[in-house]
């Protein structure tokens, strides 16, 4: 299967800013996993109509930059259509390419998209590149074994040991996290500051 047809169809954008999904996820309580920092730059992968994009803005402040990254033109409209303040900038990529410069990025998170991108390597390999030493990434996906129905079909979804995996082939060092949940993961990584 083709990985633009395990994409998020972008006319059922509404329900990815439904208050039950706040409720649920609780963006602000996720994201203090990336230790963000007034004035750092920060990319959200799939930014959709930016459920998670706002949350990151407020996060890093006037100073920082969010980059707001989707391929669709109708989530990065959705988005522009809420006012986001102007530090967040919409960008127009098709993952696994991201359009940046080179170690220009303190942060990525990406919510709910490990499972959309193929080759998930090769994304891994990419953030490595856009992200400085000692940049920082947050995977939220789907658990394949969920309690719920919500979420892509099940043989969409990819085990956590998947996106580890992914991750430390392409450099990353994996973080500890206790987040624990009945219907997803969260993977924390570093890059490191020096090669291994």
């Amino acid at each position: 299967m083709a990985a633009h047809e395990r994409r998020f169809d972008p006319h059922k954008r509404a329900l990815l800013l439904d208050p039950a999904r706040w409720a649920k996820w609780d963006p602000p309580r996720l994201l203090a996993v990336l230790h963000l920092q007034p004035g750092e730059t920060v990319v959200d992968l799939g930014c959709g109509p930016g459920f998670w994009t706002f949350p990151l803005a407020e996060l890093v402040g006037p100073d920082g930059i969010v980059w707001a990254l989707d391929v669709s033109p109708e989530m990065l409209e959705a988005l522009l259509d809420r006012q986001p303040p102007p530090w967040v900038r919409p960008l127009r990529s098709e993952l696994p390419r991201i359009e940046l410069p080179d170690a220009s990025v303190d942060a990525a998170w990406g919510a709910f998209i490990a499972h959309e991108v193929e080759p998930l390597d090769a994304l891994m390999r990419e953030l490595h590149r856009v992200l400085r030493p000692g940049g920082r990434v947050g995977f939220l996906d789907w658990r394949p074994d969920a309690v719920h129905e919500e979420g892509p079909p099940r043989d969409h979804r990819l085990p956590p040991g998947i996106v580890r995996q992914a991750l430390e082939a392409a450099g990353f060092h994996i973080l500890p996290t206790d987040w624990q949940h009945e219907d997803a993961y969260l993977i924390r990584a570093l890059r490191p500051l020096h090669a291994p």
